[in-house]
Order: C-alpha cells, then sequence, then structure tokens
C-alpha cells in the first residue's frame, strides 16, 4: 500500500469518499498527499488523483457506476508540480490517474472517463466505445466551453435542442442502457446549474426528465450531485 511521504502532523487521517459508507469498502481509500506524491497504482486498481469540488468527481461518479474498483489521492498545488505527478499528468493538472497496470498516466476527465468505461466493459463493440466516445468528447469539448463562456446564459436551443429530440425516442442516450455518454452529460449539466444558476427550458421536457433521472442516483448524489 502506498505511504504517505510528509510529517504525520500533516496528515489527516484517511477518509472514505464523499456519500461512501461501510458498505461501499470496495470502493477507494482516500489519501491527502502535501509535499511528495506516491503514483503507483494501488493493489492493481487504477488511482484517480484530484480534488474535491473539481472534475474528479465525475470520474468518480463513472467507478462507482459502472463497479470499477479505485483508489483516490487527494493532491494540493505544491504535490501538482511534482516530478512524480507530472509523470501522471505532464501538465500538473487534475484530475489525473495511473491505470491499473501501476504504469501509464491517463489525464482529461474525459479520456479518465472512457478508460473507466473500458475497464468496466460497458461498451463491449467499437462502434458502441465510438458512439459513447462522440458524446463524452462533446461534453468536455462543445458543451462545457459553451455553457462557461455563456455564464450557462447562451442559446440552449442550438446547444440542447439535438439532445432533447433524441431523448424524446428514448431514455437514454445511447438507447436503453445507462452510460459513460449520459454520465458526462449529466455532470456538466448539473456543473451549470450549480456554478452559474443555469436552469433548462420548459420546452425541452426530456432533457429536464432526463436530469431527474440522473439526479436521483445514488452514485451521482455521493459524488457530482454533492458539489
Amino acid at each position: 500500500t502506498a505511504s504517505v511521504a510528509a510529517a504525520p502532523s500533516l496528515v489527516p487521517a484517511p477518509r472514505g469518499l464523499s456519500g461512501a459508507s461501510s458498505r461501499s469498502s470496495r470502493f477507494a481509500k482516500t489519501r491527502t498527499m502535501y509535499r511528495s506524491v506516491v503514483t503507483r497504482a494501488a493493489d492493481g486498481v487504477p488511482t484517480i488523483f484530484g480534488s474535491p469540488g473539481s472534475r474528479t468527481q465525475i470520474v468518480e461518479w463513472a467507478c462507482k457506476e459502472l463497479g470499477v474498483e479505485f483508489s483516490s489521492v487527494t493532491l494540493n498545488r505544491a504535490s501538482m508540480k511534482s516530478g512524480e505527478y507530472l509523470a501522471v499528468h505532464p501538465f500538473g493538472k487534475i484530475p489525473g490517474m495511473k491505470a491499473a497496470d501501476g504504469e501509464t498516466g491517463i489525464f482529461e476527465s474525459g479520456a479518465l472517463m472512457l478508460y473507466v468505461a473500458d475497464l468496466s466493459g460497458s461498451l463491449p463493440t467499437p462502434e458502441q466505445r465510438g458512439a459513447a466516445a462522440s458524446w463524452v468528447i462533446w461534453a468536455n469539448a462543445t458543451m462545457w466551453p459553451a455553457l462557461e463562456s455563456s455564464r450557462g446564459k447562451g442559446d440552449m436551443q442550438a446547444l440542447f435542442g439535438p439532445v432533447d429530440a433524441i431523448l424524446g425516442k428514448q431514455k437514454w442516450i445511447l438507447g436503453d442502457t445507462f452510460s459513460i455518454a449520459d454520465m458526462a452529460i449529466g455532470a456538466y449539466i448539473r456543473y451549470g446549474e450549480m456554478f452559474f444558476g443555469m436552469a433548462l427550458p420548459k420546452t425541452m421536457p426530456n432533457l429536464v426528465a432526463f436530469m431527474d433521472a440522473i439526479k436521483n442516483r445514488e452514485h451521482f448524489k455521493a459524488t457530482v450531485g454533492g458539489g
């Protein structure tokens, strides 16, 4: 098990993930690193490096939702710039991940989500992975920048109209099964609500119902929904 190379007085007692309980002990232990980062994957599972109140929670949600065991390490600004962490994320940002092989560094939250989906086996064909990746990339590269630049006050019809139309034909973005695509879209809509006070138009009842269903999911409440 990785250890913390820091003065004992600086290291808080290990804690569970927000919303986790003893019943979910198969999920990660969380450790806080202050000066030195130990970046070896724990026990053959991926290690997520991040902090509360960031996109880290999207990746934690994906792991919990898809049943992928993981370890979580909380970083501060100093440890984000350490040589050990830069080997995981070359730009020293969060979230980052050390893959389950204990060697490969993965960064960008969308890439982490797709890797988690791959580990779970939830997207077994190249076609399913391609379809899911389309939506994960759209949420990260198109949807969120549009919300961020407009402070959630942009052209909602142009941005979400096609999404609402799809959800009028099927329960989830890729069909009848909840997937990583739904998580990407749902997480960033929720962030728009939280950070900008964004409200989905009543003229998009399918998207509103989609978000209501997401907000009722247990693992969403424990991660992204908890702020």
